[in-house]
């Protein structure tokens, strides 16, 4: 009997064995699957920027490194990017670390509606978050009175950091908020009793342990404020050479006919995009915070 019996827990281990091997590959196939079309699309971007335009008889990369027009504008267009989203990401975050540290460590009574509130320029699609801003600083009373008389919004670079910014704070919010979620809250209370004060168990204790999540949260919030289009097209314009940021270059490119140029622009973003994600994995960014 006892034979038998081990011989049954033999197949049964089997049967299972097989069962967890097919739902294995089926699920490990679905994930490949679309890891291989996100790369083909990014190799096939890459890869057409090598191609050899019939017309010229040489490669659109080359043709765009030779046209100095184009050339300067998405040197220009880069430099705008980089400035203009070091500044948002550097008001976000100044922002987000004290609003982050209250979601994080205070109870509020209406704790759903925050978090909805703040939650709402991520969820509300780009363009309706620039539409909205726009009629903003056009209709509103106050939106007016800072456009006119405070400092000018509208079509301007100034534009292009309001609405990076309306965007990038609430990502740099929940980023830095998973920062000081991941902080037990035990050692801020043992500093209290040693005789700190809050504002010194904040610094010598959170904010150290908090650090890597921190500058993690800032470095994602700085590729996010890059890659803003829909929000800044609609408040700060599209004007060649004065609120062209990169993506919104490559609309313009595109819609021009300059299509190495957007091509560029593509794989640059891309790139910029993936070196992000690698630093903010490597500096312990917790992923849920999408």
């Amino acid at each position: 009997m006892m034979g038998a019996d081990t011989g049954a827990e033999g197949v049964s281990a089997a049967a299972t064995y097989r069962r967890d091997f097919s739902m294995r590959a089926l699920l490990s196939t679905a994930l490949f699957a679309y890891m291989g079309f996100i790369l083909m699309v990014i190799v096939a971007n890459a890869v057409w920027l090598t191609r050899e335009n019939p017309r010229t008889h040489e490669s659109y990369l080359v043709a765009l490194v030779a046209n100095q027009d184009l050339r300067s504008q998405v040197v220009s267009s880069f430099r705008l990017s980089l400035i203009s989203s070091i500044i948002t990401t550097i008001i976000a975050v100044l922002m987000a670390v004290p609003s982050a540290y209250a979601l994080s460590r205070f109870r509020f009574r209406a704790a759903a509606f925050i978090d909805t509130v703040i939650d709402l320029p991520l969820v509300v699609p780009p363009l309706i978050a620039g539409i909205a801003l726009l009629l903003f600083f056009r209709q509103s009373p106050i939106g007016r009175l800072i456009d006119e008389h405070v400092v000018p919004v509208v079509y301007t670079r100034t534009g292009i950091v309001v609405a990076q910014f309306f965007i990038a704070s609430a990502f740099a919010i929940r980023a830095i908020k998973a920062a000081f979620d991941q902080v037990n809250p035990r050692f801020e209370f043992v500093a209290r009793s040693l005789g700190c004060g809050p504002w010194k168990a904040l610094f010598k204790i959170t904010l150290p342990l908090a650090r890597n999540g921190i500058v993690a949260g800032t470095v994602m919030t700085w590729a996010r404020s890059m890659g803003e289009f829909a929000p800044v097209m609609m408040l700060a314009g599209a004007t060649p050479g004065k609120t062209d940021v990169l993506p919104v270059a490559a609309f313009l490119n595109m819609s021009g006919g300059h299509i190495e140029a957007a091509v560029a622009i593509v794989v640059l973003m891309i790139l910029i995009a993936a070196v992000t994600l690698i630093t903010f994995k490597r500096l312990g960014g917790q992923g849920y915070i999408w």
